[in-house]
Parts: C-alpha cells; sequence; structure tokens
C-alpha cells in the first residue's frame, strides 16, 4: 500500500510538472566598455554598457535603451540604470537589449549634456551631445555577428528620450525605429520650466533632417513635461518633417514621467509598442 501511495505521488507530481507554465529562460548578461562621443582629451570616451542577450544564436534585433539625466549638473549616477522590466520585455520579443551610460554619468568624465543656464539653455547642442554617444554605440553595434545590423530600434526615456530624438536627425545607418518616452529637458517639480519655447524649437530642429520613424510616448501627468509642452515638441518635430507618432497616456501614478521605469508601467507602454513595431515589420 505504501509503494503504491509513493506512485501515485509521482505519478502525480510528474502531471503537474508536465502541465506546468516554463519558465522564461534567463538571459545572458555582460558588461562592455563601448566607444562613445569624444572624451577629455578627444580621444573616444568609453562608456559602461549592460548587454542583455536573448535565448538563440541570433543574429538579433537589437534596443538600445537610454537612460534619463540625473536632473543637476554634479548628481551621477551610484549605479547604471538598468530598466529591469522593460529590459525584460524587450529580450522576450527577441530583442538583444543594450544599455549605455553616457558620457558625465557615472565616472565617466565630463558631462557634455549640460544645456547651460535656465535663461539661456542650449538644448540643440546638449541633444547633439547625447546623439553622440548614442550614435557611437550604434557604429559598433552594426560590426557584430549576433546582431542584425539593419534592425536596431533607439528607446530613451526623459533625457535619455530626447538624444533619441537628437540622434535620428542624423540617420544613422541601421536605425529602423525609435521610441521616445517622456523625452525632454529641463523642469520638473518644484521648479519654473526652462525655456519651453526653446525646447520645442529644439524638437523642430532635430525632425527638420529625421527620416527614421518613431513613437513618442507621454502621460497626462508628466511632472517635467505636461501634455501641452509634449504636444508641442513633437508637434515641432513632425512640422519640420519628421516621422512622429504620439501617444498622451492616462495619468500614471503620482508622476508618469517614471512609467518606463516602472513594472508596473509596462501594460501601459506595450500594446502602443507593440503595435508600432508590428508596423514596421
Amino acid at each position: 500500500m505504501t509503494i503504491a501511495r509513493t506512485l501515485a505521488a509521482l505519478l502525480l507530481l510528474a502531471l503537474l510538472a508536465a502541465c506546468a507554465t516554463p519558465s522564461t529562460p534567463a538571459a545572458t548578461e555582460e558588461s562592455w566598455m563601448l566607444t562613445g562621443g569624444p572624451g577629455a582629451d578627444d580621444n573616444p570616451a568609453l562608456l559602461k554598457t549592460h548587454v542583455f542577450f536573448p535565448p538563440g544564436a541570433g543574429p538579433f534585433p537589437v534596443a538600445v535603451i537610454n537612460h534619463g539625466s540625473p536632473g543637476e549638473p554634479g548628481r551621477q549616477f551610484m549605479a547604471m540604470p538598468s530598466y529591469p522590466a522593460a529590459t525584460r520585455w524587450f529580450l522576450d520579443h527577441g530583442y538583444m537589449v543594450v544599455l549605455p551610460q553616457r558620457r558625465g554619468y557615472g565616472d565617466t568624465g565630463p558631462w557634455p549634456e549640460n544645456p547651460g543656464p535656465c535663461q539661456n539653455p542650449d538644448f540643440v547642442a546638449a541633444g547633439n551631445a547625447a546623439a553622440d554617444d548614442i550614435t557611437a554605440v550604434v557604429r559598433h553595434l552594426r560590426r557584430l555577428q549576433a546582431v542584425r545590423p539593419d534592425r536596431i530600434l533607439l528607446v530613451g526615456q526623459s533625457a535619455g528620450g530626447f538624444g533619441v530624438a537628437a540622434a535620428t536627425s542624423r540617420n544613422p545607418p541601421g536605425v529602423f525605429a525609435a521610441i521616445n518616452i517622456a523625452g525632454g529637458r529641463l523642469g520638473g517639480l518644484g521648479k519654473a520650466k526652462c525655456a519651453p519655447d526653446r525646447l520645442v524649437a529644439a524638437n523642430g530642429t532635430f525632425g527638420e533632417t529625421a527620416k527614421v520613424p518613431t513613437l513618442w510616448l507621454y502621460t497626462e501627468n508628466d511632472s517635467y513635461f505636461d501634455p501641452a509642452l509634449s504636444n508641442r515638441m513633437v508637434s515641432a518635430y513632425g512640422d519640420a518633417g519628421g516621422r512622429a507618432v504620439y501617444i498622451l497616456l492616462p495619468p500614471f501614478k503620482d508622476d508618469g514621467h517614471r512609467m518606463f521605469e516602472d513594472p508596473d508601467g509596462v501594460p501601459r507602454w506595450s500594446p502602443y509598442v507593440s503595435t508600432f513595431l508590428g508596423a514596421l515589420e
């Protein structure tokens, strides 16, 4: 009787294992140093970069995720931002994910993205400084056997999204699309917005030469870029000739500017990203 019960228990365990949903295969993670824009000695700076590989042999499409800014000169990231939930989403959709840390963040030297004083900012120069790093990473990736050289997706949040918009003005070879999430520069809780007309104009400058299809995602309660301002930014980009789709999402928690960083934000933005990318297949 004991043997019979043991066999029955083993059989039940086997059946449960057969019916269980298989776990998501673990991604392979590596730390790289990639060349970016010019460093203090005019040689290319080295950018700390997290790289995640989906299962399989490749070559893979690549999502280059570009981080935001800590907000003030002198503040630095203590660790590389990894956007784990967003990274997991792109991995699950077959993308290799690359997260470079741009110049001036962490211990990577001077901060070239500083737009200057709030009263007289140079947003175009700030965006182009970020674009120098982003496009340098793209050039490196296209030489790798693991990468599909024609399927590189640029993704950016906040200052990273603004840098992505700037990068599209250069139409980097291999970049088939770009996603700007809560992109822009300067502003935020407890302080006045800095020269919003200049910020709008900068996006128009980037749109003049951009040919890359872009998706712009903002929320109604973004503490940095309210709906009126985000609408003006994307309109300036599109009116100048850029290819842009603008989506204004409902409020997210207490500040929609952080939606992309929050695991709970994935169900909010991912359907629009899926639709956008699906139309480009």
